[in-house]
């Protein structure tokens, strides 16, 4: 029966592989398209190109009682980057997507190059490749990294960052300068987006055990340029920097968001159980290889050999980010919260394909695996199998990328003109569409909605300007009776948009709010 299950393993795997990387191809296709594209692909693009915009700048991080009312999310990093590639002559927000993009690339590279390394020494190369392969491809695979990996937000640049620095980090052991620049890259994550904290949790304690003064040093000038240039932003901003990325994103937590969150990604079930056979064969092949026998062994091997130093380090921060999934319970988060987990699970699943692929390659020549797999080949078919058959129904486009067609642009392009050639501003949830027509961004509406629930705004400051007219129209992505709309503004709100604009237009999806006549 051996040559038959060989054939059919292979076939298998040749299966596999083709879906696998035709859904990178379709991916990749889809992506530069949206990266062209003029128009929102995601709500929250809009209010990061108004920032950008903004930053260097004497409003940024400024009084949100002064109108324009803007909060800023997130540190300067993304922003500078944007900035800078705008300043060549690139569209900001082509710019904008495309560092996301570029981002996603170099997270899928280094994923691979930490699952060559975390991977025992004694196994087959072409295993070691196959895994790499693998590690960086699904990356490709996970919705989050779909929707967020070509639009303009900070989520991917803060991933790549924080993925430079462990790499930079675990090869530090004969590179001294490289745990600077991990801890540097870490620094700039941070200062990206404020909760990229799993890395360096992940990284420090281990490095700590190889090399307590050295680590204790980088750590500290670290630190001190970390609090350095938080006050240096502070003092500029008049304390506005820490109230906004501290004070105004301190949403409302409910439980039962979580549930929902991890529900929504029920196809990635596989991708879940790969990674948790992934952690537990990885470590067994490591400890059949290296025989431990006290902590001093296992200590001199972190020190002395890479592979056991990425292996401790890829598995704390795959335990670190997957703590920190609770944060999909904050008001207004989304799947963009999972983007960083998934990522991980990608350098242990591709350890899992290392270890398969050896015993499959030891399988066909009849000899006996050195990988020490924790799985049958039949599991791993099966496995295989499953995870081809669930990637069907995984995305490969944002959401709005099946709305591209000529006559919808061409409803945009209508809707940009007309609000182009209005003397008044104009309040709109998609704030891309504002920008593209010259527009500056008046007011985000999901934000202020749940600081005025929370009474840490005035929302009488927005009433009262809807109430004078003081705008030629309100444009909302979603009609009045809809989730979404009443998630984004408030009841008070709602009801002075519809005293002051009752009449009601549609235009390529959009809602027009327009006074009465």
């Amino acid at each position: 029966m051996a040559r038959p299950i060989r054939l059919v393993l292979l076939c298998v795997g040749l299966v596999f592989a083709a879906k696998i990387g035709w859904h990178f191809l379709d991916y990749l296709r889809h992506a530069i398209v949206e990266i062209r594209y003029p128009y929102g692909l995601d709500y929250g693009e809009g209010i990061v190109w108004q920032q950008a915009l903004l930053i260097p700048g004497p409003r940024m991080y400024g009084d949100i009682t002064q109108f324009p009312y803007i909060v800023f999310h997130y540190p300067p990093v993304y922003h500078l980057a944007v900035r800078a590639l705008a300043a060549t002559g690139v569209d900001m927000l082509v710019a904008g997507r495309s560092i996301s993009l570029l981002s996603a690339f170099v997270v899928a590279g280094v994923a691979a190059r930490l699952t060559l390394l975390a991977t025992p020494n004694h196994v087959a190369n072409a295993a070691k490749w196959a895994g790499a392969a693998i590690a960086a491809l699904t990356v490709f695979c996970y919705e989050p990294v779909v929707v967020y990996g070509a639009v303009m937000r900070v989520d991917m640049l803060a991933v790549a960052l924080s993925f430079a620095g462990v790499w930079c980090a675990v090869t530090s052991v004969g590179h001294k300068w490289r745990l600077y620049a991990g801890a540097f890259l870490f620094l700039l994550a941070m200062f990206t987006k404020q909760t990229s904290i799993a890395a360096p949790l992940a990284t420090f304690p281990v490095m700590l055990m190889i090399d307590s003064r050295r680590t204790l040093a980088v750590s500290a000038i670290t630190l001190l340029a970390g609090v350095g240039l938080l006050l240096v932003l502070n003092a500029y901003t008049d304390g506005g920097f820490l109230r906004h990325i501290v004070l105004y994103n301190l949403n409302r937590f409910k439980f039962s968001a979580i549930i929902d969150g991890i529900e929504a990604q029920w196809h990635h079930t596989v991708f879940l159980l790969l990674t948790i056979l992934g952690s537990i064969s990885l470590w067994r092949g490591w400890a059949k290889e290296r025989h431990w026998t006290d902590r001093a062994a296992f200590t001199h091997d972190l020190a002395e050999n890479t592979g056991v130093r990425t292996a401790l380090v890829v598995t704390l921060y795959l335990i670190v980010t997957t703590a920190m999934i609770v944060t999909v319970g904050k008001s207004g988060a989304s799947n963009n919260y999972l983007i960083e987990v998934m990522c991980v699970w990608s350098v242990v699943i591709g350890t899992f394909v290392v270890s398969s692929a050896d015993q499959f390659l030891a399988f066909c020549s009849g000899t006996k695996s050195t990988g020490h797999a924790i799985t049958h080949p039949l599991l791993v078919m099966a496995l295989g199998c499953l995870l081809a058959l669930q990637m069907t129904v995984m995305r490969t486009s944002a959401g709005e990328y099946s709305n591209m067609t000529p006559a919808y642009i061409q409803a945009l392009d209508s809707l940009r003109s007309r609000i182009a050639n209005t003397n008044k501003p104009v309040l709109s949830d998609d704030m891309v569409l504002l920008l593209r027509a010259g527009k500056e961004v008046q007011w985000e509406p999901a934000i202020f909605a749940e600081l005025a629930s929370q009474g840490r705004w005035d929302q009488g400051l927005i009433i009262d300007r809807i109430a004078a007219h003081d705008f030629a129209m309100i444009v909302t992505t979603e009609r009045p009776d809809s989730e979404t709309y009443h998630a984004r503004y408030t009841p008070d709100v709602e009801r002075a948009i519809e005293a002051a604009y009752p009449r009601l237009e549609t235009l390529a999806g959009r809602t027009i709010h327009l006074p009465a006549e």
